[in-house]
């Protein structure tokens, strides 16, 4: 860890240092190069001035007389591209400058700018041209290799303030490495003797920094260690006091399967009153499935007991490891008798709440696609309010399902005014899709039932049963016919059709749950078997009755007679 601290610093300041020298030398870099730039420019637009003011109207020869300078190459050239004279090169050598970038640039913008190789020199150049008077153009240069961009005597004060900056930070990061990993090295030598069973050692603290807090945190790690250590006894004391209170049974054996530990609920579940530690256990228990799988070591499995009392059982066992050996076999016994129950309850809810919602969503969707293509106002209207009315209805059907969960017990019911042709309507209307697809005709006959009381729901529902079921078991072109009257104190709704009818042998089951008359007919036609049974509770809820009387071949008639409020 030192070396590693060491070396990271260490790396840490060469990296600022080599970035801080490279960003000098190249901001040196480019004012030098700038200042020369303006060097030349400001030489030639001297050398322009001096030519527009000369009186001979020779500028070749007053250039080549006039204009020299030692350190820079000076040329004219005439607005032809024409080399009138060089302060360094023979003008009869050199061909036509019209093509050199810097000119190119200086006939455009009046000035131009390049760095690049001479063929007339034979080194690299740069180049500054300013045009004036008729065309012509003066071009300055200067050679590369004249151009000093870093002096050496600055790169050697780069290179000692480098090392000595180097050699400072090795000193400092030694001295911090120390200070940081001498704490650490006895933190390690601590924990390595309480790893060897000195559990009263403890790191001294000598600073409140991060590496105190780690100290004063081990030391606190260390003193529950040891607690936990002392506590082993008493813990082991506490674990046989749940196993006795638990209310899963719990059977180890060893190799041989002789019982080295078990709980009062395992002996209450297999009926054992006596001490059988140390007695093989299948002597004891004589149950074969319990057998194999403790013997074949099953993770898990459930098994039906018969003695002393029925249960349901679910028995998990695992390996008891003690270092690299395996002692034996632990078994947890959980009861599951009542969760059984529970299950086979919640199974039938979950079908009855599929078949209740069936219908109304079947609904929704129907009338939510036909919505795409209605243009009137007034049906989609009519269609929303329907889809409202399903979705409230299906809510309101989400609490009151639960009630069917429980075959002899119905919630308390509304006891509102029913508007039974409303009702009678609307079913009409949630059914018809599927009643043209089979080309059935629905039709309505009958007096006004008035004065019935009762959840205007639930009777919807059962109207939708009996529809739904006649129109799913007629068929093609047949008709319903859903009919209505009253007698002194009941309403009778009835529905019929001209099916194919119910064998008589059946009629007396037919409104228990799940029973089909033809179950492979019923499931093609997306019956649940508990339509009717639906029906027969929702009659009983308004204190009513459902009967049904058929004939093979000619179809059926199921009639519902609920009592009117007096």
């Amino acid at each position: 860890m030192r070396r590693k601290i060491l070396l990271s610093m260490t790396a840490s300041v060469l990296f600022s240092l080599i970035v801080t020298a490279s960003l000098v030398i190249l901001v040196s870099n480019y004012e030098y190069t700038q200042n020369v730039k303006q060097n030349l420019k400001t030489n030639n637009d001297l050398v322009v001035n001096i030519l527009e003011n000369q009186e001979n109207g020779d500028l070749q020869k007053f250039f080549s007389d006039n204009i020299r300078s030692s350190e820079l190459r000076e040329t004219l050239i005439d607005k032809d591209g024409n080399v009138l004279s060089d302060s360094q090169v023979d003008e009869e050598t050199m061909d036509n400058h019209n093509a050199r970038q810097e000119i190119i640039d200086a006939r455009a913008y009046g000035a131009g700018y390049s760095v690049r190789y001479s063929d007339s020199t034979k080194m690299d150049m740069m180049y500054y041209a300013t045009s004036f008077g008729d065309g012509y153009v003066v071009r300055s240069a200067v050679p590369m290799e004249n151009v000093s961009l870093v002096e050496w005597r600055y790169v050697r004060i780069y290179i000692v303030v480098m090392i000595a900056s180097l050699l400072v930070t090795f000193l400092f990061s030694s001295r911090l490495a120390r200070a940081l990993v001498k704490p650490i090295k006895d933190l390690e030598d601590t924990t390595h003797r309480i790893s060897q069973g000195e559990l009263h050692e403890r790191v001294k603290v000598h600073s409140d920094d991060e590496i105190g807090e780690l100290a004063v945190t081990f030391n606190y790690m260390a003193d529950k260690l040891e607690n936990s250590f002392n506590d082993t006894t008493h813990k082991q004391t506490e674990l046989e006091a749940v196993l006795k209170s638990m209310d899963s049974g719990v059977i180890a054996v060893d190799k041989d399967f002789r019982v080295m530990l078990i709980n009062p609920y395992a002996k209450k579940i297999f009926g054992i009153d006596r001490d059988i530690i140390g007695d093989k256990l299948l002597n004891t228990i004589r149950d074969f499935e319990l057998e194999d799988i403790i013997k074949n070591k099953e993770h898990q499995r459930e098994l039906t007991i018969f003695w002393p009392s029925k249960r349901d059982l679910k028995i998990k066992t695992a390996d008891i490891i003690f270092g690299n050996e395996n002692m034996g076999t632990v078994a947890v016994i959980h009861d599951i008798t009542d969760i059984k129950k529970l299950e086979n309850m919640r199974s039938q809810f979950v079908t009855n709440v599929t078949h209740e919602l069936k219908t109304p969503l079947t609904s929704i969707k129907g009338f939510a696609e036909t919505l795409k293509y209605v243009e009137d106002k007034e049906t989609k209207e009519k269609f929303l309010n329907i889809i409202n009315d399903e979705a409230e209805r299906l809510s309101r059907l989400i609490s009151d399902i639960l009630t069917l969960s429980q075959i002899e017990q119905i919630r308390e019911n509304k006891n509102e005014l029913i508007d039974v042709a409303s009702a009678i309507s609307q079913v009409v209307t949630l059914v018809k899709n599927s009643a043209e697809t089979k080309h059935i005709k629905i039709a309505t006959a009958g007096d006004e039932i008035r004065g019935l009381h009762g959840d205007a729901d639930l009777l919807k529902q059962l109207l939708i049963n009996l529809v739904d079921n006649a129109i799913k078991y007629s068929g093609e072109g047949s008709e319903v016919v859903i009919s209505t009257h009253m007698t002194n104190d009941h309403a009778v709704i009835s529905v019929s059709d001209n099916g194919a009818g119910i064998p008589k042998e059946h009629l007396d089951r037919l409104f228990e749950r799940f029973y089909r008359v033809d179950a492979a007919r019923s499931r093609e036609q997306g019956g649940t078997g508990l339509g009717l049974a639906i029906v027969k509770h929702i009659a009983l809820s308004f204190k009513g009755t459902v009967e049904v009387d058929s004939e093979i071949g000619r179809g059926s008639k199921f009639t519902v007679k609920l009592p009117l409020k007096k």
